[in-house]
């Protein structure tokens, strides 16, 4: 995960690296669709509310050997791209076509007609697409895991037909490409994706296997209702297949002595230490990649969610007064409350709803922490559902506790029902609360926009090559100080220049081959960080030292020395 270091450095270390920072520099591409120019652009459509509605309850389903994913849609917020998909879905267009780009932990891809063609030349896979392009519509969606986007070239008004659905988050592509869907939650979608995912590839990421990787059919279903799958937050991640205590995976946790059910969030295990007298249940970010660890890798706290309850004592069960108590962390001080709310839900019951803060002394370090609370109770037992993280990244782990309580079940007159506090305008104003972003909050400076030159150069922000260097830039020269402040210092140098090469590049396509040669000894040479066991801020130097001098042989001198010598061979003539 990106580690990034706010930091800063003397103008003087800067200058001393700069060629340093030229070669790593287009590092900073993002990623992308890729697929060749079209010719027929549409124009958008107004549709009426009847066909927007009509859409929203239309499921497409595409199968695969490896499962078949279930497509909800979103046309409030991208009517054309959804119209568009529903259209080429319909008309068989994605029957028999393979998922071409294949990368585990990032995304699968498909929707090019190429690929149907088993003569058609691999290393242009991508390439293809319907006949026409769509004009885009971003919107507020993440790319979270089970997203499904529109892939695109460098243009934002040139997606067609093909589209990738999202392994792991990716939120730098959020506003950048139009998500239109999601892997309905509840299905077996999820699966389906993570087989997909690690599938065997090659090494521009197409699958070895063609046929595990083609769409079967894809077909829509309407009229389309997930009452039954739960409606969820979506910029969520998906929840599916979550670890239970005995290390087996299953869709919801259930104890049988305490009445209680309830699905974990995705990729959290549980732990249990109970008894027949009181429930304790701990739930942590697993082992799967997550996004919580890169927060974690900062905090060295990982977050928690407990959910625990007792038998009411005999005082509690001669009235239905409801417990206001606070969970507090051991040996902290004095909690602080920021929220404090008793509500009711629909059915009568009251909950007890607040967050506090506290403070811990951790030697000269005092670490302030967040914990949200929800306290109620049937007849019999007292509840609990307690989630806590350090102030500074509480937030990002917000929906982890909303889930949970949103899908709790306890025995109700005499059968198991859900609580429904998650439907309270209460409980929701306080989540979404709980969820701002604090103002102001700056973006990591190491991140800024995409490598304009490399990807006009190579003609896609997913070719290889600029996934090369994304992954060299993420997994290796941003894991330092140094190499994050000199990312930081000449992206605004960088940025001043490049859209204009990148422009001329797409105009004139024997400048566009010239830089793509140009570049060539530079990847090289930079993959050597791919080898290279760097765990200091020393060995970063040291390499980044020897990479400047290599590519001043390769650049500079090796050409001085061969011009010297022709001139001295004509010489002898």
């Amino acid at each position: 995960m990106l580690r990034t270091a706010f930091i800063e450095v003397g103008k003087t270390t800067v200058m001393n690296f700069s060629f340093f920072i030229i070669s790593i520099v287009i590092l900073s591409g993002f990623v992308g669709g890729a697929f060749a120019q079209q010719i027929i652009q549409l124009e958008p459509q107004e549709f009426s509310q009847e066909e927007i509605d009509v859409m929203r309850e239309t499921a497409v389903l595409i199968s695969t050997r490896e499962g078949t994913f279930t497509i909800e849609l979103y046309p409030e917020e991208a009517p054309n791209t959804v119209h568009n998909f529903i259209k080429l879905v319909d008309s068989g267009y994605y029957d028999g076509l393979v998922f071409h780009r294949i990368i585990d932990g990032f995304m699968i891809q498909t929707g090019d007609p190429n690929t149907k063609d088993p003569e058609y030349d691999r290393s242009l896979w991508g390439t293809g697409g319907p006949g026409w392009q769509i004009k885009e519509e971003f919107n507020t969606f993440q790319h979270d895991r089970g997203a499904v986007s529109m892939a695109r070239q460098n243009h934002p008004d040139t997606a067609g037909g093909q589209f990738f659905i999202v392994h792991r988050d990716s939120h730098f592509l959020d506003g950048q490409y139009t998500v239109f869907g999601r892997l309905v939650p509840g299905t077996f979608s999820t699966p389906a994706l993570d087989k997909m995912a690690k599938l065997e590839t090659d090494e521009g990421d197409r699958p070895l296997d063609t046929q595990l990787a083609t769409i079967t059919k894809a077909k829509t279903v309407y009229p389309f209702y997930t009452d039954g799958l739960g409606e969820l937050d979506r910029n969520q991640s998906l929840i599916k297949e979550v670890k239970m205590i005995d290390g087996q995976q299953a869709p919801a946790y259930y104890n049988d002595v305490h009445d209680v059910v309830f699905h974990p969030p995705y990729r959290w295990d549980v732990t249990e230490n109970s008894s027949a007298d009181f429930l304790s249940v701990k739930m942590q970010p697993g082992d799967l990649e997550h996004n919580a660890w890169k927060f974690i890798e900062k905090s060295n706290f990982i977050p928690q969610v407990l959910v625990g309850s007792e038998k009411r004592n005999s005082h509690e069960l001669t009235n239905d007064a409801l417990s206001t108590g606070f969970f507090s962390i051991t040996s902290g001080d004095a909690p602080e409350i920021l929220s404090n709310y008793i509500f009711t839900n629909d059915k009568g019951q009251q909950a007890h709803l607040s967050i506090t803060t506290q403070n811990i002394q951790e030697g000269d370090e005092t670490i302030k922490f967040k914990v949200l609370q929800l306290h109620f109770n049937n007849s019999e037992n007292n509840y609990s559902v307690i989630y806590v993280n350090t102030a500074d990244y509480f937030r990002y782990e917000v929906n982890a506790f909303s889930y949970t309580v949103d899908n709790f079940e306890i025995m109700i007159d005499g059968e198991m029902q859900k609580l429904g506090f998650a439907d309270s305008p209460v409980f929701q104003q306080l989540m979404k609360d709980a969820k701002a972003e604090p103002e102001p909050e700056a973006p990591p400076p190491a991140r800024i926009g995409g490598c304009l030159i490399a990807t006009a150069s190579y003609g896609s922000e997913l070719a290889p090559q600029v996934q090369l260097l994304r992954e060299i830039r993420d997994n290796t020269v941003l894991q330092t100080q140094s190499g994050t402040s000199f990312m930081t210092a000449f992206n605004q140098l960088y940025y001043s220049f490049s859209p204009t090469i990148a422009d001329y590049e797409r105009e004139n396509s024997v400048f566009k081959e010239a830089v793509k040669l140009t570049l060539t000894p530079l990847l090289a040479s930079l993959t050597l960080l791919q080898y290279a066991d760097i765990d200091s801020e020393h060995e970063m130097l040291g390499y980044g030292i020897g990479l400047i001098l290599l590519n001043v042989g390769m650049y500079f001198i090796a050409p001085a020395i061969l011009i010297t010598k022709i001139r001295s061979f004509y010489k002898l003539q």
